[in-house]
């Protein structure tokens, strides 16, 4: 028995590419168009701001004085918590009463606000609310300067 040889392919499309190349092109070639939009698309992407979380803050302007004839407070931390009104350790309730009876003063005096640098971010933030929370409208933080540069030492 012998077997007739078949190709493996059917004979007119051997010539597939050529009876192809000889009629003109009907159909748009989509793949330069889907990378044109992607180009754009990137581009709009990386032209869009990000989006940041805006507070607004009141700041002095040139010639303002920055409250030189208000009289300061200098509330300090250590590094364990305790907090210092003026050099005079206080208890948190007694801190509380305080700030409210200076954000009651007709010339409020500025609050100046120096944790120290181990201070636990809980405990400062717990004397920032009660500053808050008491209505001082004069609150400053001093001794940033400290916190500018990080280093393991």
């Amino acid at each position: 028995m012998t077997r007739a040889f078949r190709r493996p392919y059917p004979a007119y499309r051997v010539n597939a590419y050529q009876a192809s190349a000889d009629k003109p092109m009907s159909e748009m070639n989509t793949t330069p168009l889907i990378d044109v939009l992607l180009v754009l698309l990137i581009m709009i992407i990386m032209t869009i701001p990000i989006a940041a979380h805006n507070l607004e803050v009141d700041l002095p302007g040139p010639g303002s004085k920055g409250g030189a004839d208000s009289p300061q407070i200098a509330l300090t931390m250590n590094a364990s918590g305790q907090a210092f009104w003026n050099g005079e350790a206080v208890t948190r309730e007694e801190l509380g009463a305080k700030l409210s009876a200076a954000a009651k003063q007709e010339n409020e005096p500025v609050i100046r606000f120096q944790p120290h640098a181990l201070t636990s971010y809980n405990d400062a933030v717990q004397v920032i609310n009660l500053a808050d929370d008491a209505g001082t409208g004069k609150f400053a933080f001093v001794g940033n300067e400290q916190y500018r540069h990080f280093s393991r030492d």
